[in-house]
């Protein structure tokens, strides 16, 4: 099965301190699983870098551009997930 994403590189810098925390509560939830996360189905790779489906890309920029956050995109083809380990 092939999947179409985008990764998002974000940089939060130029946000207060107070904002910061307003926009990981949006992205993640107070919960740290809700939020944007949650609803457009995202991965959180690490701060900064977000694995989302393509289909949701429109509104994932939207919200990164309500909080005036730069960012870069790359969309990717994933062929298929694998797990490896336990």
């Amino acid at each position: 099965m092939v999947n179409r994403v985008v990764l998002y590189h974000y940089t939060s810098r130029f946000l207060s301190a107070s904002d910061k925390v307003r926009f990981y509560y949006a992205l993640k939830g107070r919960d740290g699983k809700s939020g944007v996360v949650k609803e457009y189905k995202i991965e959180f790779l690490s701060k900064g870098i977000l694995l989302a489906p393509f289909q949701y890309s429109e509104d994932i920029e939207s919200f990164l551009d309500i909080w005036k956050l730069p960012y870069k995109k790359r969309l990717m083809i994933l062929e298929h997930e694998e797990e490896v380990g336990e």
